[in-house]
C-alpha cells in the first residue's frame, strides 16, 4: 500500500462501527462483518433480508462483499430489499458512495479502494477545491470531489469502465472530466 503525506489544516477520519448482529447471529444467521447478505440482499435464512450499515452485501462489480456505513447505503438498499422480497429479480449493485460535510467542505466519495498504486490529485488542493483518484494499474478505482460539485457521476463512469486512463490527462484541470469519462465508456 502506498503511503502519502498530505499538509492539512484539518483531516476527516471514518474508522467505521462494529455493526449489531447479535440477533442475527442468535437466528443462525451467516454473519461476518455484518449479516451477510447476496446481491439481493437477502440472508443466509431464504425469507430474511437485511439492508444498510449491517449488511455485507455481495457485490458483482467487486466480485466480494462490501459493508458501506453510510445511510446513503440503507436509503437505495432498502427498495432493493423490498422488490426481492416480492420475488422481483433486484440486485443491488451501486458503486460505494458516501458523501460529508465539514463546516465550509463538502466531500463525495465514490468507489472502492481497499489496496491503491497511487492517489493522484486535480486541482490545488491548497485552495480547498480539488479531486482526488485513487488508483490501481492505471485505471481509476475510487474518486474524491471536494468542493467540487456535479462531478460524481463522471467519477463513477471512470471506475466502471475500468479502463487504462493516461495520469496526466485525469491531473490536468483543463481536460473535461466528462470527456475523459465519456472516452472510457466509449473504450469499454
Amino acid at each position: 500500500m502506498a503511503i502519502a503525506l498530505l499538509d492539512c489544516d484539518f483531516a476527516v477520519v471514518g474508522i467505521g462501527v462494529t455493526p449489531r448482529v447479535e440477533l442475527a447471529d442468535a437466528a443462525g444467521l451467516a454473519v461476518d462483518n455484518g449479516v451477510v447478505v447476496n446481491e439481493h440482499l437477502q440472508t443466509s435464512a431464504p425469507d430474511i433480508f437485511a439492508a444498510g450499515d449491517v449488511a455485507r452485501a455481495w457485490h458483482s462489480f467487486y466480485d466480494t462483499r462490501i459493508r458501506v456505513e453510510h445511510w446513503a447505503n440503507a436509503l437505495h438498499q432498502g427498495p432493493i430489499a423490498a422488490r426481492s422480497m416480492l420475488g422481483e429479480a433486484a440486485s443491488y449493485d451501486r458503486l460505494p458512495y458516501f458523501f460529508s460535510d465539514q463546516y465550509d467542505v463538502g466531500m463525495e466519495y465514490s468507489g472502492y479502494a481497499p489496496r491503491w498504486d497511487a492517489v493522484v490529485l486535480r486541482g490545488a488542493p491548497e485552495s480547498g477545491a480539488f479531486l482526488a483518484f485513487w488508483l490501481k494499474d492505471d485505471r481509476v478505482i475510487a474518486g474524491m470531489n471536494v468542493n467540487v460539485w456535479d462531478v460524481n457521476e463522471h467519477v463513477q463512469a471512470l471506475i466502471r469502465a475500468r479502463r487504462l486512463v493516461d495520469v496526466d490527462d485525469l491531473l490536468d484541470p483543463d481536460v473535461p472530466l466528462d470527456a475523459l469519462a465519456a472516452e472510457s465508456a466509449k473504450a469499454a
